[in-house]
């Protein structure tokens, strides 16, 4: 397989974090790295308007601009995109606060969002790959705190939830009618929406009850 070569940016305040980061992704294969640092939110300014870069891994946590306009990885992250919209931004932060997790991710929209203290090497290495295949990754953190913001969005009644019940029960379709005032087409129309709205591929039971059960509604 051909080495390609990426230029990638790290914004990150600790020199051994940073450091880490870069050993880190010398092993993965047929990847050459170009690796260029930035501590503070003067160097990243400076690096992100002169230099083409196709990943950056972006703290949250940095000092401030000497001019006060940017004061955290979140207005790197909007310059990011005015300057380089092509380029993908992978976030690796300690900030657990879900309201600011969900502000970044409405804002910035990275391609990965990791918790430190949810990732060790191997999974760096993973978000990178999946960056490059144009997939998202996300850190358990992250996910948890996505699929309760969705799941919020998400209305189901009373009858939805007793379907779902049943089938976590082991009940099959053609019987949830016992259970169910609902006739059997009636039911089967529901599950079909339930699949859409938990966004459920597979056609088996067993795969709207374990999403549905990940969402919290049974």
């Amino acid at each position: 397989m051909n080495t390609i070569s990426i230029n990638l940016l790290i914004i990150e305040d600790s020199a051994i974090i940073a450091n880490a980061y870069k050993n880190i992704l010398n092993e993965i294969e047929n990847v050459t790295f170009n690796v260029t640092f930035a501590k503070n939110c003067d160097e990243a300014i400076h690096k992100i308007q002169r230099t083409k870069t196709q990943i950056v891994l972006l703290d949250l946590q940095l000092p401030i601009s000497k001019n006060e306009r940017f004061i955290c990885g979140e207005d790197l992250g909007l310059l990011i995109r005015k300057e380089s919209p092509d380029t993908k931004i992978l976030v690796l932060t300690s900030i657990t606060d879900q309201t600011r997790i969900q502000n970044v991710i409405n804002e910035i929209h990275p391609e990965g969002f990791m918790i430190k203290s949810d990732i060790d090497g191997i999974d760096l290495k993973n978000a990178i790959i999946y960056t490059l295949k144009g997939r998202i990754y996300y850190s358990k953190t992250i996910e948890g705190y996505t699929r309760k913001t969705y799941a919020n969005r998400i209305t189901i009644d009373d009858f939805d939830r007793q379907i779902l019940y049943h089938l976590s029960m082991g009940e099959k379709t053609k019987d949830l009618s016992n259970f169910i005032p609902l006739s059997t087409r009636a039911i089967e129309v529901r599950k079909t929406k339930l699949k859409t709205l938990l966004d459920t591929k597979n056609k088996e039971n067993f795969n709207l009850v374990k999403e549905a059960k990940k969402l919290g509604f049974i």
